[in-house]
């Protein structure tokens, strides 16, 4: 018999303690690989939330995990239960690329202690100053979950796991790459916030009193009212697109200041495009202002027409520059203090901008995220019974 002792290749379905190795620490999350009668699939998870891979292919030994939204890839060498690779995507410093490893199962649920549950006020401290954050910490199916909220939205959803008075609890989505460490200090938590391979924020957090920590997302970025509010953009086709186009003249316009890089973008797309349908008849224009990654139009208008094929987006999206605040700002004199994707601008029937509300509050933040929805649709229809 020809190669009787050749096993076959292992197969990858099933679910797996994965891990992004941080320079700091080590961020898991669980990977979740099936084979159906159209093909392989997979999900990234934090918990119990997850999101779908775009594409699964195994050659050989090699597997490769497509994030297409993010324009990511996750590369990886087969070896029996154990799967060794790199996270990769692209970044407006080049590509960013971060150790990834696996191992067969699911990780551990561990719940979260009652101290430890709750409402924290936490301090970030870095090189230029301090800055404030929300920690909420809860139970889930899972274990220990939460997110992280600051002066412009939240963090999303993270999964949790608890060491004695240790914790950690980390949010990876293909995108942003997250990792909350902390420990009890007597009535104090401290710890370390990790953002991509090395950035690492220390803190320091209190349970909260219920006293305002956070500044209202309506109070980060101001605007000149003194002029209407202009922009002018090519849109994915190339045709230059103008505030003073027939199209918006007389209406109400929500100008979607956003990336689609950024998974916040994501969350927020959906709740545009409800509002869009809902009041367009009435004298509603949304317009999509994408300040991408690369910088390369043919690049960049890839990706943007992929964010809009996913939510079924009907109004028009822009290319409007690359996803660094200050370049963002230069290209919107008129708006002061700019510091967030994605941030909406309200304008009114007369062009002048009425409101400008900085970053989102996702489906990670449950109530809060149902109350912001309410929020937009009741300044829309005041706007919308202005006389132009």
């Amino acid at each position: 018999m020809l190669l009787a002792g050749l096993a076959a290749a292992p197969a990858p379905e099933g679910p797996w303690r994965a891990v992004l190795d941080l320079e700091g620490g080590m961020l898991p999350f669980t990977l979740e690989l099936a084979r159906g009668s159209h093909g392989r699939s997979g999900r990234l998870c934090n918990g119990t939330r997850c999101e779908p891979l775009s594409t699964v292919e195994l050659h050989g030994d090699s597997l490769t995990l497509g994030i297409a939204d993010y324009a990511a890839t996750i590369t990886a060498r087969l070896a029996g239960d154990s799967l060794t690779g790199t996270f990769r995507n692209v970044g407006n410093r080049g590509p960013r690329v971060i150790p990834f490893r696996a191992g067969r199962g699911r990780w551990p649920v561990t719940p979260a202690p009652a101290w430890l549950v709750g409402r924290w006020d936490a301090t970030f401290f870095s090189d230029f100053g301090s800055s404030p954050r929300v920690f909420e910490f809860r139970n889930g199916a899972q274990g220990l979950e939460g997110t992280m909220i600051s002066n412009t939205g939240d963090y999303g959803h993270f999964a949790g796991r608890m060491a004695g008075d240790s914790f950690t609890l980390a949010h990876f989505d293909g995108s942003f790459v997250y990792l909350l460490a902390g420990a009890c200090h007597g009535d104090t938590l401290r710890g370390v916030f990790h953002a991509g391979l090395r950035t690492e924020t220390p803190w320091i957090a209190l349970r909260s009193t219920g006293a305002p920590h956070l500044k209202r997302p309506t109070e980060i970025t101001g605007a000149d009212t003194s002029a209407p509010f202009r922009f002018a953009f090519p849109d994915l086709d190339g045709r230059m697109v103008t505030a003073r186009d027939p199209r918006f003249r007389g209406k109400v316009v929500l100008v979607d200041i956003f990336g689609s890089w950024c998974p916040t973008c994501h969350d927020q797309a959906p709740v545009l495009v409800d509002l869009y349908r809902k009041y367009h008849s009435r004298g509603l224009e949304i317009v999509g202002l994408a300040y991408e990654v690369t910088g390369d139009s043919a690049v960049d208008a890839r990706q943007v027409r992929r964010y809009r094929d996913k939510f079924h987006i009907p109004f028009p999206l822009l290319l409007a520059g690359i996803n660094d605040v200050d370049a963002a700002q230069a290209t919107l004199p008129q708006l002061h203090g700019f510091t967030s994707f994605p941030t909406t601008v309200f304008v009114g029937r007369d062009g002048r901008v009425r409101l400008v509300h900085a970053g989102f509050y996702g489906p990670a933040m449950g109530a809060q995220h149902a109350r912001l929805v309410k929020e937009f649709a009741r300044e829309i229809e005041r706007l919308l019974a202005e006389k132009g």
